[in-house]
């Protein structure tokens, strides 16, 4: 690489990361420590990612990279890319490896920060292991990324200026996931039986919530959201699946129209394609789960031309409308 790289944006970065971990380490953590540990932890993750796109091309960060002028850059008036578009450029553009259950992480943050920014730190999200195991989940990607990406390109000088923040880091990091850990260890023998409707919380990343009843519980953070919020967030987030905003709005029944209907309980709660815990270990099948009676089922194909699940009669490859589409061509 030629030339001498100086690279601000990582010191920022790291700063950032620094200050998540501090809101995290007192005895006892206020909610409005938590509030800052998340958006922190947010910003470090933004301002890295962003970091090592413009070690790229310092157009890349551009929303419309042909649009892009020094001048805004140095200015700071550009208009940049999203989170989810940093991690896209970053792959297919700079050759990035970054893996799909890291994207997945990334992604989660963001709309995690973003919730926190619009409407509050309410719920689950105000559990102290919820938000330490997320912070845990995040820094081990950006620490490897760090180590892979960015800290070769510094000079030796820059190097050893932020060795004081990563050691740092690094040491929390390390008491996090040494709770993480034990706390796993802990919950096997609880958690074992379960694992074919237990799912990954989305509060504090675990596969602990168990399905079942009005009311699932995560026995790891101890978040206890009602079925139609578990429903709706699950489909959002592990699903990809558009949720509409009267599905939040009316938990006590919009989200359930989000699933498909039970044949053993009835209820429209059933979500195809889920990742259990038991596939996340065994390898197995992704399932169809009922977010209510925690009944486990074969999942339907997904039809290659619409995306709908449909019920096939033999070997069709699309649903019924989409094959008879694709006959009358």
């Amino acid at each position: 690489m030629a030339g001498k790289v100086h690279f601000p944006p990582i010191a920022n970065g790291l700063d950032y990361l620094l200050s998540a971990t501090e809101h995290l380490g007192a005895d006892r953590v206020s909610e409005r420590a938590l509030k800052y540990a998340i958006l922190h932890l947010a910003a470090g993750a933004e301002v890295l990612l962003k970091a090592r796109l413009q070690l790229e091309h310092w157009s890349l960060i551009f929303k419309d990279p042909d649009q892009a002028t020094r001048k805004a850059l140095e200015s700071g008036t550009l208009t940049s890319c999203t989170p989810s578009e940093t991690v896209q450029r970053l792959r297919d553009i700079a050759g990035v490896l970054i893996s799909d259950k890291d994207t997945k992480t990334l992604t989660q943050l963001a709309q995690h920060r973003n919730a926190l920014q619009h409407y509050g730190l309410t719920g689950p999200a105000t559990e102290v292991a919820a938000v330490e195991a997320r912070t845990a989940t995040v820094l081990d990607f950006l620490i490897r990324f760090l180590d892979e990406e960015l800290l070769p390109a510094l000079t030796t000088a820059e190097h050893n200026a932020v060795q004081g923040e990563m050691t740092a880091i690094r040491s929390r990091l390390d008491s996090i996931t040494g709770f993480t850990k034990k706390r796993r260890q802990r919950l096997r023998a609880v958690l074992d039986p379960v694992r074919a409707h237990t799912v990954r919380c989305n509060e504090c990343w675990e596969f602990a919530l168990v399905i079942g009843g009005p009311s699932p519980r995560c026995h790891f953070c101890w978040s206890n959201p009602p079925i139609a919020y578990a429903l709706a967030m699950h489909a959002l987030l592990e699903l990809q699946r558009r949720v509409p905003d009267a599905a939040f709005k009316d938990l006590q029944s919009g989200s359930r129209r989000l699933g498909e209907p039970c044949g053993r309980c009835g209820s429209e709660t059933v979500l195809h394609g889920v990742m259990t815990a038991a596939y996340d270990e065994d390898g197995g099948d992704l399932v169809a789960l009922c977010f209510f009676c925690a009944e486990v089922s074969p999942a339907k194909p997904t039809c290659l031309v619409c995306g709908a699940r449909y019920e096939p009669v033999s070997n069709e490859l699309g649903c019924s409308s989409c094959m008879r589409e694709a006959a009358q061509q």
